[in-house]
């Protein structure tokens, strides 16, 4: 348990865990499942940039931190938290499906993120 936090540190969320649960703690399963985190970050943050918002990584790569251009964040262990979350931070629903989105996603390049 993390002393600073209070969370067990092997508690990864349920999408983001592979078949072998052996594997997340550690060794190769551990560094795929990192990898595969960071590519749903780059994803993720190029939605949430469109909406004024940003999001990283905590230390142990359990729990997303979203954030503003304000200042404000908020810890969210799993992307169940993070779209109504960022909505929220927002200050208005987060449409998957607007065409201003959409377009700046077309249009922003592959290595962007």
């Amino acid at each position: 348990m993390c002393v600073l936090c209070a969370q067990m540190l092997n508690e990864i969320h349920w999408s983001e865990r592979q078949l072998r649960p052996e594997w997340i703690t550690g060794g190769a399963g551990e560094a795929t499942r990192r990898r595969e985190r960071r590519a749903r970050i780059a994803v993720i943050g190029a939605v949430l940039r469109h909406y004024g918002l940003e999001i990283a990584d905590d230390w142990s790569a359990t729990n997303y931190l979203l954030g503003d251009r304000k200042g404000n964040r908020q810890v969210l262990a799993g992307l169940g938290e993070l779209w109504p979350a960022a909505g929220r931070m927002a200050g208005r629903v987060l449409d998957p499906l607007d065409e201003a989105l959409l377009d700046r996603l077309a249009a922003a390049p592959e290595s962007a993120g």
